[in-house]
């Protein structure tokens, strides 16, 4: 029953004026309510009836919050399902298998474009919500449901979790210094130093069934180990997560798990109580610290920005450790977990769909040592459509981020598809029920890489619907670095090697294993590789 109360009883599900002014007889109730237990010297009598005036007290105050959200809120007109419209412990029963992205599904399936989920939430299915809840004109603004509260070192914020456009702007400013043309072009040897460590583990399988799932997570966090910090944490090699990984995982994993209820571990980590996350924050620093204590500074890897703002003589951004400390945490956590989802259906697909390893294999052969004798380069293989069309299809089809972070509503709401939404409401638009829509693909269920060749209207309807790095100012500021370390990733595997299913893999783990932790984690899926005649 603990719970029950913060969630029925919220001020943020009522309308503004009743959260913050109570009325005369709520100022009554609250002072001539008796104690829910009398002192020592009470009588039993006495003691029963405050009891029961207590609990009748507790019983009318629930009694109208229900009757209020479900009859008289402003989102009543609004469908869902009847228990959501009461409570957000619902929440918790959506994640009672790590697949809220599935049940989000499923509710826009039964309900129609617009869906209550929680009290005071909506989830659209909306490409004109898309652009009234995301885009920088919109009068939306981020909200916190709690997750941030979890995702935070000692009360900085990362860039991902800043609430505010005014104190996201100029942390944005640094990030992009680590992510433009000159930086990626830094970073893309030591891209492609790990993916010659991944064909040398592949190469010594010779054969057996390898876990694509687990190095398609193990690949992008060395690969942000050099790019992010200089640091080597051989996982590939070692064939298993590093103690940083299964930290995150782990952290990652009971959020997860709590649904919309995350501020139970909010007071957990705040009172240091969560041995997980003091484990995984005392990593961070002793890697961000043994990076800015480096004799050799000109690195160029994105600690480098970080640490160039914080020691200018007016910092931008950077302006004690902390916040280098918990952006630092997000350099990990903001490109292993995505790009690792990514791949894992990447060579997932690519082994049921094994005719596009030898058609990409073909448009390959012209890229390989065009700019570097015997390499790829990220420039040679973003002229080759199909690898692109590739990658995309993916993650329509199984996006990384399945439900989006929260916006809340202006003052005086907004109209989508013309739907009102009032003022203060939290909306979102999950990009894994979007992406499957009907309203917006042709056979959205079915891997079709050639929906993105040649302009193919015939199978996307609407562009707009694609959202894989979200848009607006609060898009994917590594993007494109995340879509280099995807393109030569599969071009050297596909260049060397071809794969399948293994022996006694159905295929079928890789999505009902599949936990949506914030962000997707692919079930596993094993597959034999073999290499091809004439490759390396």
């Amino acid at each position: 029953m603990a719970p029950t109360l913060p969630l029925l009883s919220s001020p943020a599900s009522l309308p503004h004026s009743q959260a913050c002014s109570p009325t005369p007889a709520d100022s009554s109730m609250a002072f001539t309510t008796p104690p829910p237990f009398a002192s020592s010297s009470s009588t039993s009598p006495r003691l029963l009836l405050s009891t029961t005036l207590f609990l009748s007290y507790l019983a009318a105050l629930f009694t109208s919050i229900i009757i209020y959200r479900l009859f008289f809120h402003p989102l009543r007109h609004i469908p869902g399902p009847f228990l959501a419209k009461i409570t957000k412990l619902t929440s918790l029963y959506a994640a009672r298998n790590g697949q809220k992205h599935l049940e989000q599904a499923a509710l826009f399936e039964k309900y129609g474009n617009f869906v209550r989920v929680a009290p005071n939430e909506v989830f659209m299915c909306s490409v004109e919500g898309i652009r009234k809840i995301h885009m920088r004109d919109s009068g939306c603004r981020k909200l916190n449901a709690g997750v941030y509260d979890v995702i935070h070192f000692e009360g900085e914020y990362n860039l991902d979790s800043i609430m505010t456009r005014e104190e996201h702007a100029p942390r944005r400013k640094v990030w992009e210094r680590a992510f433009s043309t000159k930086a990626l072009a830094i970073h893309e040897p030591k891209t492609r130093e790990v993916c010659h460590t991944w064909l040398a583990k592949v190469a010594s399988f010779n054969g057996k069934p390898i876990d694509t799932s687990l190095f398609s997570l193990l690949i992008p966090f060395d690969h942000m180990g050099k790019v992010g910090f200089s640091h080597q944490f051989r996982s590939i090699e070692a064939g298993k997560e590093h103690r940083m990984l299964h930290l995150l995982e782990s952290m990652f994993g009971k959020i997860g798990q709590m649904g919309e209820l995350t501020w139970l571990l909010s007071i957990a980590q705040n009172l240091k109580l969560s041995k997980t996350a003091a484990e995984f924050d005392q990593l961070t620093m002793l890697m961000a610290d043994r990076r800015a204590a480096a004799e050799d500074n000109n690195k160029g890897d994105i600690l480098q920005h970080f640490l160039d703002d914080m020691r200018s003589e007016k910092p931008i951004a950077f302006t004690n450790k902390i916040i280098l400390y918990s952006d630092a945490a997000l350099v990990l956590t903001g490109a292993t977990d995505t790009i690792g989802a990514v791949l894992a259906h990447l060579f997932y697909q690519l082994a049921n769909h094994a005719h596009y390893q030898d058609l990409l294999h073909v448009q390959l052969q012209k890229a390989y040592g065009k700019t570097i004798p015997d390499e790829f380069t990220n420039q040679d293989l973003s002229k080759i459509p199909l690898l692109d069309a590739l990658i995309n299809e993916t993650m329509r089809v199984d996006n990384p981020i399945a439900s989006n972070g929260p916006r809340r509503t202006p003052p005086e709401g907004i109209t989508v598809d013309g739907v009102h939404i009032s003022g203060g409401v939290a909306v979102r638009v999950p990009a894994y029920a979007l992406h499957r829509s009907e309203q917006f693909y042709a056979e959205p269920a079915q891997f079709r890489p050639e929906r993105w060749l040649d302009d193919n209207k015939e199978y996307v309807k609407n562009a707009e619907a694609f959202i894989p790095f979200i848009v607006g100012p609060n898009n994917c500021v590594g993007k494109r670095m995340a879509m280099s370390v995807l393109r030569l990733v599969m071009a050297y595997t596909v260049y060397n090697y071809t794969w399948e299913k293994a022996p006694g893999e159905d295929g079928k783990r890789i999505r009902t294993e599949s936990k949506d932790n914030l962000i997707l984690k692919a079930g596993p899926f094993e597959a034999v590789f073999l290499p091809r005649c004439g490759s390396r």
